[in-house]
């Protein structure tokens, strides 16, 4: 006999067990999250964790304040996901990448350090004399994404969902204009919905859908060190202006302490940043080539002044991930155009983790509730291009007006 499941999610990241776990929630009885690998070991092991308000929308405001309440009371019930709200903290290594930082009069007095505070703030992590100023968002906060997966995983299970793990999906049937059944490498599971949020992965399934999921994969890349005396207090730092041939900002370095080390990376537009754009996404991304993470590391050298711990080169572990980009730089929360019981949880945007459980949120309202064909605003809606784009290599050049991407 067939497996049944009232709903089916693909993907067993933050984002897809987010979505599981929100749907049990809800009164969905009967959830299976089928994973291709074990839970986690996608994007996700290679997720920062900073948590922020990355964007200006209200919406997405609102999802990032729902995700770190959701945070927070997974860390006050005691589960152990290295939950800090420890600020995030913005410093310019020079005048120049200062004035580029504090543009636009985002810079509120109260928010401004000096150096001497700067250093204070880090627990001397930092040192003044290679910081030009600071800016302090005191709502910043930080989790470990590996250990927020197999908490919600755990979760998922306890609130009777299952969770088939090596169960890689090759197929989704589609009769009479409905999702009928999801198939797999150890048979088919009927369902009445399915839900792909697989990253980078979700482009293919979509594609069996009809439907081109207007994001694109880009390359980036996680530095694991040892201990290093980092103290747990440290906020999550943005360091800008490291390079001397970058005086503006150029490649920013985000940081965070781990265990008493640091987890790091960092933008770069070196190959492969785009070698999945339009490519088959392989099952595993720990195969990745390491020309991004040199770069990073050759920034980091350079900013050793302002953060000392960067230039250490001992018990390095290296994470790739493939977070996706849409062309406005906004999720892809809903129905896929077409074919009902079919829904996307995409666009991460490098926002997963903040944003997940939001997103996840808007996501279970309209299949629990049908809230008018709408799993949040029209802005995320994974249509809202129409056929604005019929390749991926026309979504990555849309992304370019994006210095980040």
């Amino acid at each position: 006999m067939a497996d049944r499941a009232e709903v089916v999610v693909v993907g067993g990241g933050v984002m897809g067990c987010a979505m599981a776990l929100h749907l049990l929630k809800a009164g969905v009885r009967d959830v299976r999250l089928i994973e291709r690998d074990e839970v986690g070991q996608g994007t996700t092991a290679a997720g920062g964790g900073f948590l922020a308000d990355w964007a200006p929308q209200e919406p997405e405001i609102q999802a990032s304040r729902y995700g770190r309440e959701f945070y927070s009371a997974l860390h006050d019930n005691g589960h152990d996901i290295s939950y800090r709200a420890n600020s995030t903290l913005y410093i310019a290594a020079g005048e120049a990448a200062w004035r580029a930082l504090s543009d636009g009069g985002n810079a509120a007095d109260e928010s401004v350090l000096s150096p001497a505070e700067v250093e204070a703030r880090t627990g001397g992590a930092v040192p003044a004399s290679g910081v030009h100023a600071g800016l302090l968002d005191e709502d910043g906060a930080q989790v470990h994404a590996p250990k927020v997966v197999s908490v919600l995983a755990d979760r998922v299970r306890a609130a009777g969902g299952v969770i088939d793990s090596r169960r890689p999906v090759t197929g989704i049937t589609v009769q009479g204009g409905r999702v009928r059944e999801v198939q797999t490498v150890r048979g088919s599971v009927g369902c009445e919905a399915v839900v792909l949020a697989a990253g980078a992965w979700n482009n293919t399934m979509a594609n069996w859908l009809g439907f081109l999921l207007p994001q694109v994969p880009q390359v980036t890349s996680r530095v694991h060190t040892g201990p290093l005396g980092i103290p747990d207090t440290m906020p999550a730092l943005f360091l800008t202006g490291l390079a001397p041939e970058e005086p503006a900002g150029g490649t920013m370095l985000w940081v965070r302490g781990q265990d008493g080390g640091l987890l790091w990376g960092g933008t770069y537009e070196v190959w492969p940043r785009d070698v999945l754009v339009g490519e088959p996404v392989p099952d595993r991304l720990d195969q990745l080539p390491i020309d991004g993470v040199l770069e990073i590391l050759r920034i980091a050298e350079r900013g050793r002044a302002t953060l000392p711990a960067l230039a250490s080169r001992e018990h390095l572990r290296i994470s790739h991930g493939a977070p996706c980009y849409t062309p406005d730089m906004r999720a892809l929360v809903g129905a896929v155009p077409g074919v009902t019981g079919a829904y996307i949880l995409a666009g991460d945007n490098e926002s997963g983790i903040t944003y997940g459980p939001g997103y996840a949120r808007a996501l279970t309202r309209q299949i629990t509730e049908g809230t008018g064909g709408s799993a949040g605003p029209d802005e995320w809606r994974p249509d809202r291009f129409a056929d604005r784009f019929t390749d991926p290599q026309q979504i990555r050049e849309a992304l370019r007006e994006h210095s980040w991407t």
